[in-house]
């Protein structure tokens, strides 16, 4: 007779008859409770931490979001990153001024001047709907500068930010809006390790949890986890400041200049520097929206089956946290103009659905 199925979790297994077995594999979908194959056995992981999230940009700006707020908040996004957020437009605008995409800026010179009422509707977005988590994104690809200006800042400050003009701008940011959980670093320039790390430190001080959204520069991106991880304690006003596990994941773009990224490569680089850290369900995978690009005439992107089809082949990787979609937009402007339409007019709620489904239980074996 053939042997029972057997999950192992650690050091210990259980054996199943066959209907406990799958009985347990029901209950375990429902739940979106399942195994994941960790080398050769399996562990039992929580699907429901998995993240479904999208970075939005202009669309849930000031001038935009009361027009997309209910289809945000209704399309099955668990996590919203606002971007993108910028550090000066040296030389026409202070060096620490903090944009959201084009000037004017949003707070200068200590004081908030952008809509006062986004930063209610932004808090109004995790109200009755399945979104937890909304971050805001610093950085950026070409022609942006952020974090050299960054750089520039500490540098001139002497290796410091403290009684800096950003910092106290970052301040105001963080009091304005207190819907906003953490600082998605998307560094795409300069990459100097010391300024990037104390500035992740300057930030995880006021209160806000951390990401990462790298694509390439392997290196940079584990050698400033590790200085982070590895950190000690400090104290502020507040209490003590805590490095460790403030990461909380990071958001690998595996579309574009990312093409070719998998998750697990990176997971394995963490893994290398430091044993002891735990990748699990640690990385979120991603993709890009279909869109058309004017400028060359063109389409780039995937449409919604494709996604499921990308993600699905990192889906069942022990790093796995999920996935997120580049950008809200690009979805929202295809979706209403007929000449963009392709993709069956896929909305958000479709693309949100095409990572929920790279979501399945996984069967012991």
């Amino acid at each position: 007779m053939r042997d029972t199925p057997k999950i192992k979790n650690g050091a210990d297994s259980v054996h199943l008859s066959l209907f406990e077995y799958f009985t347990q594999l029901c209950v375990t979908f429902q739940d979106r409770l399942t195994y994941a194959k960790v080398g050769n056995s399996y562990k039992k992981v929580d699907m429901s931490a998995s993240k479904i999230a999208v970075y939005a940009t202009n669309e849930l700006g000031p001038a935009n979001i009361d027009r997309v707020s209910d289809a945000t908040k209704k399309a099955g996004w668990t996590t919203i990153t606002l971007g993108l957020f910028h550090v000066g437009y040296p030389p026409k605008w202070a060096e620490a001024d903090i944009f959201f995409n084009d000037p004017p800026p949003i707070v200068h010179n200590g004081s908030y001047r952008a809509d006062p009422a986004w930063p209610e509707k932004i808090a109004q977005l995790k109200q009755n709907s399945p979104v937890t988590q909304i971050y805001a994104s610093i950085g950026g690809g070409d022609p942006v500068e952020d974090f050299s200006t960054i750089k520039t800042i500490y540098e001139k400050n002497n290796n410091s930010f403290d009684r800096t003009m950003l910092k106290k701008n970052l301040q105001v940011f963080r009091k304005t809006f207190p819907a906003i959980d953490g600082i998605d670093m998307d560094c795409e320039e300069s990459y100097d390790q010391p300024s990037f790390v104390a500035f992740c430190k300057m930030v995880i001080g006021m209160g806000f949890a951390i990401t990462f959204c790298p694509f390439e520069r392997t290196k940079f991106w584990v050698g400033s986890l590790k200085e982070l991880e590895e950190s000690n304690n400090e104290r502020s006003n507040k209490g003590a400041v805590k490095y460790k596990g403030v990461v909380k994941w990071w958001n690998l773009q595996c579309y574009a200049g990312g093409s070719g990224n998998d998750p697990k490569r990176w997971a394995n680089a963490i893994k290398k520097q430091i044993p002891k850290f735990s990748t699990a369900g640690f990385i979120l995978a991603s993709d890009w929206a279909r869109f058309y690009d004017e400028d060359d005439g063109v389409w780039l992107g995937d449409c919604p089956a494709a996604v499921k089809q990308l993600i699905s082949g990192y889906s069942k990787e022990a790093c796995f946290g999920g996935a997120f979609i580049w950008n809200m937009d690009a979805i929202i402007k295809t979706e209403r103009d007929p000449r963009l339409q392709c993709c069956g007019k896929a909305s958000m709620a479709d693309y949100a659905q095409a990572i929920r489904e790279t979501m399945q239980p996984v069967a012991p074996s």
